[in-house]
């Protein structure tokens, strides 16, 4: 995990091996997230990051992480937090979510750090930070509040 303050301190457990497998054969599943090149990077109880390299893929005008990428990797990162809280037979889908940009994506790669608040039987409110880096130096560019809807999985899982 890569060490820069935040302001949810994570030292949480380990998730069990079938639920971190089934949040790492989920995220693959995402051909948004393969075709940008993102990676899961840590994954523990109630915490997911998420990391993306920059590229034409995600860039805007300026040369900045797109506004749509940041929210995509936070709205990813929050929604895998939550999924370390929910049984393997459950699934996620976000109800909804608030994105602020604090500062540009400027940088050679994006953070995206998820944490849930509060989990429950049906819905999950989690938060990400977002941080660009830029030659090692890092941002905090946006923040994320989310809700997430717990469902039953479907029979064909």
């Amino acid at each position: 995990m890569h060490n820069v303050p935040s302001s949810h301190a994570v030292h949480a457990a380990p998730v069990d091996p079938a639920v971190d497998a089934k949040i790492r054969a989920s995220f693959d599943k995402q051909g948004v997230m393969t075709h940008w090149g993102a990676q899961l990077t840590h994954i523990t109880d109630g915490f997911c990051e998420i990391s993306l390299p920059f590229s034409d893929k995600v860039n805007q005008q300026l040369g900045y992480f797109h506004g749509g990428v940041i929210g995509a990797i936070a709205d990813s990162a929050g929604g895998y937090a939550g999924y370390t809280r929910i049984s393997p037979d459950q699934e996620l889908v976000t109800a909804e979510y608030k994105l602020n940009i604090l500062a540009p994506g400027k940088g050679d790669t994006l953070v995206g750090r998820g944490q849930v608040v509060k989990s429950g039987r049906t819905l999950i409110v989690a938060t990400a930070e977002l941080f660009a880096i830029d030659n090692g130096k890092w941002t905090l560019c946006a923040l994320m509040q989310q809700t997430l809807f717990v469902l039953a999985a479907s029979p064909s899982q």
